[in-house]
């Protein structure tokens, strides 16, 4: 697996997009950026379905398997990571050693919180705990600096069809903790591991949740706020009948952020989250089936907390 690339080279040197190859898939096709050559398979159009709807996923171009791209190839994930990492501007890219990208989380922490060198390290040992201490900073204050090397690693994401390239490359940091890109950035791909790896009931470090919005609900007598509910992903029952379902949910505790949500857009939203587990069992006195609901939270107050894909 690897980038989704939209034009390719045919033998003649033609070169041809996914969507004209759709029409005509007939012959071997080449990566076409200058100098290199590298042979690319053809991705079909395909549906991606979710728990309520199903979505037409455009066709495109991969590498093909055991074939590399020339370290100078814009679809080099490797490469690409390598110059964001020297060209970028802030401290968040600190480490480039045997193809190991790390992001420092204390960075992260900083730009979230708001708070002094001084203080960073005694307010970090609170985190993943249930204390007041999670409650009172998680989810305030600006992430600007945060946002502005997220938007470099998302011009990476937005070229890779499932990740694995990424996964592979950046680890994210905070002091002696390391956490995985899989297990830092969750999608309809890996969402249903979310509570498996981060548990529920307690806050976690920040983490990034990309999903397109299911539905806005307005506040009602029972709760105050707007709540941005995206798409769960669609998931089989297990051999119990269990269907476990995370839903991902930001209560926006001001409602000034509404302007900033297109509901028909595809969005990140990265904080700390918390997942309450709910259960359900299913409709019908004959009915076997149970669903557990996996609520993953976030509150936020600042339109720092998303950006759009």
């Amino acid at each position: 697996m690897g980038s989704k690339i939209p034009e390719a080279k045919l033998v003649s040197g033609k070169k041809t997009t996914a969507l004209n190859y759709e029409k005509k898939p007939f012959g071997d096709v080449f990566c076409c950026s200058p100098g290199c050559d590298a042979q690319l398979s053809f991705v079909k159009r395909h549906d991606r379905r979710y728990a309520k709807k199903t979505i037409e996923i455009a066709p495109c171009f991969r590498l093909k398997k055991n074939e590399d791209h020339d370290l100078s190839c814009r679809y080099n994930i490797g490469g690409q990571l390598k110059i964001i990492a020297k060209d970028s501007e802030s401290e968040v890219f600190s480490a480039i050693s045997n193809s190991k990208y790390e992001f420092r989380l204390h960075i992260l922490i900083k730009a979230l919180w708001e708070l002094k060198n001084s203080n960073i390290e005694t307010k970090g040992k609170g985190w993943g705990g249930s204390g007041e201490q999670n409650k009172q900073y998680s989810n305030k204050g600006k992430l600007s600096n945060y946002l502005k090397t997220l938007r470099q690693v998302l011009e990476l994401r937005a070229l890779c069809e499932d990740n694995q390239e990424l996964k592979k490359l950046v680890t994210l940091k905070l002091k002696s903790k390391k956490v995985t890109w899989e297990n830092f950035y969750f999608d309809h791909e890996n969402l249903e591991r979310f509570v498996q790896v981060h548990g529920a009931d307690d806050f976690t470090m920040p983490l990034a949740i990309s999903g397109r919005i299911n539905e806005i609900r307005s506040p009602n007598e029972k709760f105050n706020f707007h709540v941005v509910e995206l798409n769960s992903p669609f998931i089989e029952p297990d051999e119990n009948g269990i269907v476990r379902k995370p839903v991902p949910q930001i209560v926006l505790k001001n409602s000034s952020l509404l302007k900033h949500i297109d509901i028909e857009k595809e969005y990140i939203f990265f904080g700390q989250w918390k997942a309450r587990l709910r259960e359900r069992n299913g409709r019908g006195s004959s009915s076997t089936r149970k669903w557990i609901f996996e609520n993953i939270e976030m509150y936020i107050d600042h339109k720092d907390h998303l950006i759009e894909c």
